[in-house]
């Protein structure tokens, strides 16, 4: 999940940042409102979360410049404290969700994961696709109950496309995801954990889950069983025939 935050720095937010972090989230900062509108326009976001210190008509405005940059991601706003009429034009400007006074970061991470799952097609905490679940609150990929194990990057992969069901996803694209712009490796990298991953996954019998569209990057098909490998039992030699003879 990549989530965008814009606000004043402040104690509360400078450790919801590293919680949002340590939950598997890439976070990026708009340090002004100009920046802000750039990067929505260019880069996709799972979510958008303003802090505002009251509802004051530059921040409505910008609430309202966001929906007119085209934004379509969930558009949650923080705040410490906000009159009712402020909570009102908060959200008749446009915001999804509106988190007042100190509410937990677990709850804000709940939060925002529940708006950038629904916003995506899926009302439940665990995806299904055939006999593999997603479980986005425990961050675990599960066969028909058994977790797969899978490292942190494989996982945001993997989740990363499940939320994209059915869209082709760039290389590019699921790296910006990764690892936000910041010390980013070779695009080919992406190649390399796409082929752990169905190593893992076929392991458990799971094979095509992700599907390459040549040229273009790779997708979530639904799953479907691999036969099982025929292994010669223990101890076992095939017969020899020579000439006729029988071993």
């Amino acid at each position: 999940m990549k989530i965008l935050i814009f606000g004043t720095s402040n104690n509360n937010l400078d450790r919801l940042v590293p919680y949002l972090k340590s939950r598997l989230a890439i976070v990026d900062h708009a340090a002004d409102s100009e920046e802000l509108l750039d990067l929505v326009r260019f880069y996709d976001y799972d979510a958008v979360m303003l802090h505002l210190s009251d509802g004051r008509p530059p921040d409505i405005d910008l609430i309202r410049r966001l929906r007119g940059a085209g934004l379509r991601a969930p558009l949650l706003v923080l705040a410490a404290q906000l009159s009712e009429a402020g909570r009102l034009r908060v959200l008749e400007a446009g915001a999804d969700e509106l988190v007042v006074q100190a509410a937990s970061h677990e709850e804000i991470f709940l939060r925002v994961q529940n708006q950038a799952r629904r916003q995506r097609g899926f009302q439940n905490a665990v995806l299904g696709f055939g006999n593999v679940e997603i479980n986005t609150n425990s961050k675990r990929i599960l066969v028909d109950g058994a977790a797969i194990p899978l490292t942190k990057k494989e996982y945001q992969i993997i989740e990363i496309l499940a939320l994209r069901k059915g869209c082709v996803l760039s290389k590019e694209v699921i790296l910006d995801h990764l690892y936000g712009g910041l010390d980013e490796p070779n695009a080919k990298i992406i190649d390399v954990f796409i082929c752990k991953i169905r190593k893992k996954m076929a392991n458990f019998g799971v094979g095509d889950f992700i599907e390459t569209s040549w040229g273009q990057g790779y997708m979530i098909a639904e799953p479907h069983a691999v036969p099982p490998k025929q292994v010669a039992p223990p101890n076992s030699a095939p017969s020899l025939r020579i000439a006729g003879l029988r071993a």
